[in-house]
Parts: C-alpha cells; structure tokens; sequence
C-alpha cells in the first residue's frame, strides 16, 4: 500500500513499511485517549476553498495551508475519485470534507488532528427511510428578497425540494441536526447546518461570474432566467468595469450594441454635455425635441425600483452598482407600459451585507489627455500660401489693393520671424481628476447596514472645464419575522463648470502667424480688426458659466410573507431636486470690441443669465406575488398597482448692461436683455398603472409569459387618459427534452418568442389641454387679458410601440455561449403638428399621425477558451453584431410642408448661413430618419473647376437646386458590434475591448467648412492649400480655391463610413491571497490600470470634437477592504 501525506512530501507516494505503520496507527489511539480537547479544537476550524475541476489532493493541500491539518490517504483512491468543484465559504472543517466527499465513494474520519481519508463501506439502508420531522426556511438574496426556485437538499442523502415564489420551502428530514446544501442559478452555494431549529434563514450570495444566467430582476418583478421569454442583458458590476471605470452608460455601449451613445462631433468628450441615448434604434422623429421633455429616444432609467434621470444616472458611482439589466423586448419592458417604448434600464445597487463591520476604501486618477489626430490645420507659412491662391489679397480698387498688399506684408513678416502659433494647444490641458469613495457596511439576520460617501471629480480637457459630484447614502434592511423593511437615502450635490476659453472652434479658426500676447507680455485682446477675439484674453476675465444640481432621494420599502406562496410588497420613492445656473459675460469680453460708444448697444455691453429649478417627484407601488405549483405546472403571478407625480418649476431671466468684470451680480444689470423679461413655468404631470404579470412554466420545458397594463395619465386628452399595453411570450427548453439528452454538448437550447405593445410619453404636459398666457404687453379697460396658448387636443395620446420578437439561447461543451435576438419594432402614434386653416387662429395643432418601423437583429457570443483552476488562470473571448434598420411609413401634412421649407432654405444662395451647407433634414415615407438628402454630384470640371450636377431628368448643369434631392446615403451604420477578451492568471487580469461599425455613411462636414467653404481671413485645413482646384487641367474633388460662392449639400461629401475603436484595456491585481493581507488585517488590495478611447481607424477623415475636442482617458484605482 502507498500512502501521500502532503505535509510531508509532495511526490506522488512513499512507501511505509508494515511495523511503521502499525506503530503509528498505535500512537494515533494513545494520542486520541489523552487529548481529546485537541479535536475540538481542529474541528472548529473554518475553511474557504474555491474551484472548478480541480484534485482532491489538490483540494486537501489548499486545506492543509489554511488549518495546519494533516493529511493521510491513498494515491489510488484520490485517482478513482475524480476532480470535484469546491464552492466553499467559512464552513467548518468536517463540514467542508462532506460537501467535498458527497458524490465520492470515499469518507473520512480526524484522528488526533489528522483526517483520514479511506473508502465507503456498503450502505445497506435505504436513503429514504428517514424518521418523520419537517424543517422550514426562507431562501433570500443580499437585499432580502426572495429565490424562487432554489434547491435544498439534505447533504448526503437525495432528499431535498424547492423554494416557492416566496423563497419558502419545507423538508422533510429524519433529523433536526442535519446540514442543507442550499443552491440556486446564479448564486453561490451554501451548507447550512441545523442544530434543532426548525425555521432557517439562508442569505445566498450572487455569483459575480454567473450573473447573466439568475434570477432577472425587471425592476418591479423578478424573473427566473431559465423560465422567461424576454430580451434581456445583465451585466455584473465586474463585467461594467472591466470596459469602462468611467460611467456606466459608456460601458454598456460596449458590451451590448444595441445600447447606442449617439456620437456628437460638436461636444466631443465635453463631461458636462448629456449622452444622447437609442436602444434599436430610434422611435420620434428628430429636429422636433421641442415637442418632448426629453430625448423622444431617450430609454426609461429604473433605479432601484423608481424611475430616475438620465443626469443621475450619468454622475452615479460605478463602486455602488451591482448589476444593470437591459429589457429590449414587450416581453421583457411591457410591464413599464407607456413609459418603455424607447427600452429600459434596470440598474441595482449593492445591499449591505450581513456580517462584522467591513470597511472599503476605492479611490483613482483620473488622467484626460486630448485627441487632436483629427485637426490637419495649416502652418503660417501654408496659411500665407492658401491666401495668396485664394485671392485674399486681390482687389481692383487701387487703395483697397494698397491696404490688403499692406495686411499681406505684415502678416508674411510675422509668418517669416517664426510666429508659428499652435493655437489648438492653448486652451487645452492634460486633466487630471480624482475619484474617493468610503463605505462600511455589516450588521446581522435582523439589522443591516451600510454607509457611503463618495467623490468625484472630472476634469476635462479645456481648462476650467470641471464635473464635481459629492454624494451621501445610507442604507437600513431590518426583519421581523415575516416582514422586512428597507430604506435607502441618497444625497448629491453636483457642480459642472465650463471652460471660459469659450467653444473650442472659436480656437482653431485662429491664423498661425498671429501672436498671443503683445510686446508687452499682455495678451492681445482681438485680431482681424475686432472680428476675432483671443480666447487667452477672455479666459482672465471673471467671467460665469456653471450649473449646480442638489438631488434627495428617499426610498421605502416593505415586503410581508403573508403566506409560504404570497408576498406583499409597499414601496415609496420620494425625489427632490433643485438646479440652478449662471452665466456672466463681462463688457470687457472680445465679443463687444467692436461696440461704438454712444450707441444702446454699448449701454448693453455685458450680459448676465440665471435659470433656476425645482423638480418633485413622488412614486409609490404595492406589489404581490403569488406561485404555487400542481404536478409539473409552475405558476409565478404577479401584480401591481402605481401612482406618481412629477412637478417641475423653472423660472429665470437675462439681464444686460455689466460694464466690467468686477460688477459679477444680476442685480447690477442696466436692463433686461432686448425682448425679453423674467420667466417661468411649470409642468405637473399625473398617472396611475394596474399591471398584472403571469409566468408559467411546464415542467421547465415549456414556458409562457403574459402581462398586461393599463395606464392613465394627465398629460393626455379626456378622450385617451387610459392607454393599455400588452405582451406575451413563449419559449421551448429544447435541453430538456428527453430526445436531447443524448446530445451531451448541448447544455443549453432555448428558443424564445414574444410580441407586445408599449408606449412612450416624454411630451410636455399641456399640449393636450387648452392654456392660456396673460397678456402683459398691453391692458383692456385697466386689466390684463389672456391668450390661447395654442389649440388643444383631447384625443392627443401616447405613442404606441409594437415589438415583435424571436430569439434564441444555446450553450455548447459548457464553453460556448451564444445568444440571437431578431425583431421588428412599429412605432405608431408620432407626435407631430397638423396644419390647420388659418381662420383657426393657428398654424397647426398637436396630433397622434406618423408611422415608423425599426428592425433587425443582435448575435452575441463568449467563448471560455481555456481554464485551470489550480493556477486560477482563465481565458475567456467575446463578440458581439448588431444591425437595424429605420423606414419611415407615414409623415403629416406639417412634415411634408417642413421639407418644403428645408428646400427653399438650402436653395436661398443669398444668406450664405452655415445652415444652408448642410443636408436637409426631410422626412418621407419609406426613407429612414437618419438618410442623407442630398443633390448628386459628378465632380469637379478640370476645365474650370465648377462644380457639374445632375437633374433628376439626368441632364447636367452648373446650378445647385433642392428640386434634384436624392438619398445619397444613411448615417446609420448596416452593422455594429464589439468584441474582446479577458484573461486572468494567480490574481492578475487583463482584458481589452474593440467597437466597429461599418455599411453606415457620414456628411463630412469638415470637407465642406474647413477646405470647400473655408474662409480664408481664419485658418483652414490643409487640403484646402493641398487639393483645391487651382488651374485648368487639374482634377480635384474640390472646386476652384479662388471660388468664393456657398457649396450646398452635394454627394462629393457623401463618403463611407468604417470605423474600428480600440474601446479599452484594463490591468489588474488581486492581492486576495497574499501572506502579508493577514498580518496587516486587510481583506482584499485590488489594484488596476484602465484606457479608454485609445485608437481610432476610420475611413473618414473629419474634424471631430469641434466645441469641445475628444479625449483619451487613463485611470489608476485602488480598491482595499478591511
């Protein structure tokens, strides 16, 4: 017989000698009869073991090195018993050994201090011939809310059941002193061991790394994830910031494509400028956002239970965020009814956990560094050159030709004594920003607790442009018996500031061989005889340009076990904010270089603005849930019945006349500003919801899911308060299925349906009703009278959007996992104005008329490429495809008159307004919102570098008109995606993320400002020098350089888009197990580098960042808990 003891040798067997081992068994027993006390005291030990796959030697060693405790067994019989997967937390010793030892035909016994390790005799009784005796319990999450569906088993034995709607079960065991294994999908498992008390409450932790596979929660309801139909994707905390330790809302455009931040090229990384937000695509017309609060794309936010903003959730801190689940279909959203048209948010944050008082510190560094690849701007030289060829310094007045040969010779002068000034550089800074956040948290069964307090600074890239968010929580969960009562309250106060350098444009228009600062040192205050204002200048103004925010939220909640299958749930949020903002422009700014004295112009010099705000809301839901299961048939019902109230006040007002920086209060002002006065309004806004939910499964094989709401509100006329909204759902376990089982690669193959309708209401809240402004302008008979506001509506209603959808979820070899989503999304309803007569006393009214219609599909994967658990090391790669589609089916009268009016705007050559070179927005049936309406284009003439058109006739010709419009392409790409990998070895990580689009064409605005257009008294783009039209004979795509005449919207600026980002990288360490976290009393050390925004390839060479530039992020965090 060989034995291994690993305390002794770590090679595979050593060979003992009969007598020895005789010996030593007689020294065991003489040793056990003397100290028995020794026992006790290995049998108290704690042990915490962790992996996949791994040896029992390998399992006994990472024992041994936590208790000290000795070892003996035989190779043989380790090898016969295979590779286990430990999931053990703080269990006692013995304990420990049984979960690993349950499925083994092994067992073992601790003699003296050393565990044996030997074979299982025969059992001969039956393993359900147990003694009668009942144990019940409750099965809950980290926040006390309830595990449907959780297994319990007696351990050792087959005995077990399953928890009910309510997280309740009842065994039936032949002992009270036995121990349970309590597991559910997603959350780690948990031995608990019952010392004669019949009433358990088991807390399950959630498994961080299985997040996408648990209980779902939809913000009012939770879902089993195996027994639900919806289209849904939940992102663990981790999985967030391993893209992105920035905000949320950039890591979720990573990980799922169908979640879009619209890209702005104007705000570029601007901290202080709001996302613009889609999810599959749009659903309101654009250029029309007057007619909503918000975005009409914008997706509902739910936080924690209650509605909240896009502002809030923008500034929350990535350290408090537990998982965020997005609902894409009517399956997943329609219990949100007229609100979940756009898609929802779920986000759910951490609950304080039972236990000893933990302390955590998170802190980082934030380093912004500005992207500028994409300015190609002239030197002073080049510039020089550009405005010889242009013309600038021509004229055929002889004294003009005089003063512009003396302009030309000052500035070649400067150009020639090296003046070369990079401009762009100036009002830019490497920013550096610093984020803190202290939270404690424990307590026990009956009381939990946790308190944070966080800090966040942003600094931007143009200097003085800061976001600074400070924000308080406190967090109480306390039991009693069946009740459970919880409060969160949440306190932020935020202060974002702009730049005083102004719009970054302003900037790079600048000539090269101008200077800065004077002889003198000082700065210079204009150039261009006034036209131009140096943003150095002006930045050492005391100038205004900041808003602040205070937000109060306060949540309530009560759950009551009514029965083992009913729950009852109260919950009230109460959300309190006030925003203020200021902005002062001083009458020594550039801008008014230019105002004579004397003149009602120059008494106004100086311009002050604030805005103030206050928004109340108010939410309150009770909720049940009731499930019971007949046989094979498993029902989860569920109902709801919400009311909320929002208020919102602003008022503000414009004030003139500030001669000078020092004079920086409203109140000094000389008067309102020119046809304005002080103003203020208010929006309240009402509704009710009953909403009833049914999740049905058959035997796990067959699933169904209904639900139905109905919603009235006070934003809609007296004849449509009420809009009901709808879904249902059905899926097939097609692993379940006995004539799959065969299939052993197949882990899991679910397909999945659904259609249903929901709403959006993002409008103002009286366009419905008749309102009315005083007259303050004039009086009647010494009184004020009043004027409509404009016509109203009663039968004005809800958008209403219709989801059709089918999917799939398959998993292979337990490594491949692939999720597939196609739907079609109808949009009916379009708020939009109809024209009237104009007896009517108005142009137009609000009205329900306008059809659109999104669809495509969303393939996802992730592959688990490599894994060992020993070395805890662990390759995993990801991909995900997207692509949608929009069509617009029907427009009203009003839209088909606004592209009339677009046309006449674009062919007026005569005001030369930046407007007129871009393309028209137009809206047309069967054409998608987001084409691009231009006039085709054949080129440049070599001949005389004029421009050649084609007419709709297809003749060719010289002149631009709006008659000839075609769709020269879409903004929106044909496919998006993402894809990565992340990689973890003995405690370091490391992942990286790429995002692409490609199919998708972009207007290249830069072509048609900056080189075609350019204005040759700033500085332009080199191509303007490089590839204008110079002489005859020359091919060029852009026209004579000499031509001073508008460009209007042509192909030539129509070009492809492609484009490949490097999203992310992050490194991290984990010192979990390091000797030295012991001995200085700390948990966890947790160290990590992130990039943000790190390369960018793409086909379209284009100024990006034009008010505000791009910027490349790189973050230090350090996470410790004690």
């Amino acid at each position: 017989m060989y034995l291994t003891a690993l305390c002794k040798n770590k090679e595979r067997g050593f060979a003992l000698p009969t007598k020895i081992w005789m010996i030593m068994k007689l020294s065991f027993i003489l040793m056990l009869a003397c100290t028995l006390h020794v026992c006790a005291a290995v049998n108290a030990q704690t042990v915490t073991l962790h992996g996949k796959n791994i040896s029992l030697e390998k399992a006994f060693s990472d024992i041994r090195k936590q208790t000290g405790i000795n070892f003996f067994y035989t190779a043989e019989d380790l090898d016969r018993a295979g590779k286990v997967d430990a999931d053990i937390n703080n269990l006692q010793l013995k304990e420990a050994l049984s979960l690993l030892l349950r499925d083994k035909a092994l067992t073992f016994s601790i003699v003296d201090g050393v565990v044996i390790i030997k074979k299982k005799e025969a059992v001969k009784a039956p393993e359900t011939a147990l003694p009668p005796g009942d144990i019940t319990g409750k099965v809950t999450n980290e926040k006390g809310e309830p595990i449907p569906g959780a297994t319990v088993m007696v351990l050792g034995t087959k005995n077990g059941t399953l928890t009910n709607s309510s997280g309740v079960f009842t065994l039936r065991t032949g002992s009270q002193d036995v121990t349970l294994m309590v597991t559910a999908i997603g959350f780690k498992r948990q031995a608990v061991k019952v010392k004669n008390d019949n009433s358990l409450q088991v807390v399950l932790e959630q498994e961080a790394t299985k997040l996408d596979d648990v209980v779902i929660s939809t913000g009012l309801f939770n879902r089993r994830k195996e027994s639900f139909t919806g289209a849904v994707a939940t992102f663990s905390a981790e999985q967030l910031k391993t893209v992105s330790n920035q905000n949320v809302l950039k890591s979720l455009a990573i990980l799922d494509p169908s979640f879009q931040i619209v890209e702005n090229l104007n705000a570029g990384s601007n901290p202080n400028q709001m996302p613009d937000i889609q999810m599959r695509g749009q659903t309101g017309f654009p250029d029309l956002k007057g007619d909503y609060t918000t975005n009409p794309n914008l997706p509902l936010f739910i936080l924690d239970g209650f509605q909240t903003t896009l502002e809030k959730v923008n500034d929350l801190n990535m350290n408090l965020v537990q998982s965020i689940t997005l609902l894409k279909d009517a399956s997943a959203k329609a219990i949100y009814g007229s609100k979940a048209g756009n898609g929802v948010v779920v986000i759910e944050t951490k609950p304080p956990t039972a236990g000893k008082l933990r302390v955590s510190y998170n802190g980082s560094m934030d380093i912004t560094a500005p992207d500028l690849s994409s300015y190609k701007l002239t030197n002073s030289t080049q510039k020089i050159d550009a405005e010889v060829l242009s013309g600038k310094y021509s004229s055929t007045n002889p004294a003009t030709q005089a003063d512009l040969l003396r302009q030309y010779s000052t500035n070649l002068q400067a150009a020639l004594e090296g003046v070369n000034t990079y401009w762009l550089s100036q009002p830019l800074r490497n920013g550096i920003g610093q984020r803190h956040a202290v939270a404690l948290d424990g307590g026990d069964d009956a009381l939990r607790y946790a308190v944070s307090l966080n800090y966040n600074n942003i600094a931007g890239v143009m200097k003085g442009s800061d976001r600074n968010t400070i924000s308080g929580i406190i967090n109480l969960i306390y039991r009693k018996k069946n009740f459970q009562f919880r409060n969160s309250l949440t306190i932020d106060r935020n202060r974002s500031d702009n730049s005083p350098y102004g719009s970054f444009t302003q900037t790079a228009m600048l000539n090269p061989y101008w200077r800065i600062t004077d002889n003198n040192g000082n700065f210079i205050k204009t150039y261009n005889n006034g036209a131009a204002g140096n943003p150095m200048y002006n930045a050492t103004l005391n100038s205004k340009d900041f808003t602040t925010y205070t937000n109060i939220i306060e949540n309530f909640y009560t759950d009551w076990d009514v029965a083992r299958n009913l729950r009852l749930t109260a919950r009230v949020g109460i959300q309190a904010q006030k925003n203020d903002l200021e902005q002062f422009t001083p009458a020594n700014h550039s801008s008014y270089a230019n105002v004579l004295p004397g003149t009602d112009a120059y008494l106004d010099r100086g311009e002050y603005t604030i805005r103030n705000g206050k928004m109340n809301s108010l939410n309150a839901d009770l909720l049940a849930n009731y499930s019971f299961r007949l046989n094979k048939h498993h029902f989860f019902l569920n109902g709801a019945y919400s009311v909320t109230q929002d208020v919102t006040t602003a008022n503000g007002m414009t004030m003139v006349g500030f001669p000078n920086d020092k004079i920086d209060d409203i109140s000094f002002g000389y008067r309102y500003k020119p046809g304005t006065k002080a103003l203020g309004t208010e929006n309240t806004s009402r509704s009710i919801a009953l909403t009833s939910a049914l999740n049905y499964s058959y035997d796990d094989r067959l699933l169904l899911d209904l639900s139905y709401r109905g919603n009235a509100s006070s934003q809609f006329g007296a004849d449509s308060r009420w809009g009901l909204f709808w879904s249902a759902g059905a899926g097939w376990n097609l692993h379940r299925e006995k004539f799959m089982q065969s299939f052993h690669f197949v882990n899991v193959l679910k397909l999945r349906g659904s259609v249903g309708t929901t709403g959006t209401q993002n409008f103002n809240s009286y366009q419905a009703l008749a309102t009315y402004n005083y007259i303050t302008d004039r009086t009647y008979n010494g009184d004020m009278g009043l004027d409509l506001a404009a016509l109203p509506n009663p039968h004005l209603q809800w958008q209403q959007v219709q989801d059709n959808n089918i999917g799939a979820d398959i998993t292979l070899f337990n490594r491949l996992s692939l999720r597939f989503d196609y739907y079609i999304r109808d949009t009916k309803n379009l708020l939009s104005d109809m024209i009237v007569a104009p007896s009517a006393g108005f142009d137009t009214y609000k009205e329900n008329i306008g059809e659109s219609r999104n669809k495509g599909f969303q393939l996802g994967a992730s592959f688990r490429v490599y894994t060992n658990s020993e070395t805890r090391t662990s390759v995993n790669v990801f991909a995900n495809l997207a692509q949608n589609t929009n069509r617009i089916r029907k427009v009203s009268n009003s839209l088909v008159q606004l592209n009339e009016e677009a046309d006449e705007d674009k062919g007026d050559v005569t005001t030369g307004n930046g407007d007129s070179r871009k393309p028209a927005t137009r809206f047309e049936p069967g054409q998608s919102m987001t084409a691009i309406w231009v006039v085709p284009s054949m080129g440049i003439d070599p001949a005389n570098g004029k421009e050649i058109f084609m007419k709709k006739d297809g003749s060719l010709t010289y002149v631009w008109s709006a008659k000839d419009y075609i769709v020269g392409g879409d903004s929106n790409p044909e496919y998006q995606g993402s894809f990565g990998a992340n990689v973890q070895h003995n405690g370091l990580s490391a992942n990286f993320a790429f995002t692409f689009r490609t199919g998708g064409q972009q207007y290249n605005s830069t072509l048609v400002n900056r080189v075609e257009n350019a204005d040759f008294n700033y500085n332009v783009d080199i191509r303007a020098l490089e590839q204008r039209w110079k002489q005859p004979g020359d091919r060029t795509l852009f026209k004579d350089i000499a031509d001073k005449t508008d460009t209007r919207p042509s192909s030539r600026f129509v070009q492809n888009l492609h484009e490949l980002l490097f999203s992310s990288v992050s490194l991290g360490y984990d010192f979990s197990r390091a000797n030295w976290l012991r001995a200085a009393n700390i948990n966890r050390v947790y160290l990590a580098l992130n990039m943000n925004d790190l390369a960018r390839i793409s086909s379209v060479k284009t100024e990006r960042g034009l008010d505000y530039p791009f910027a490349r992020t790189i973050s230090t965090s350090l996470q410790i808990t004690f």
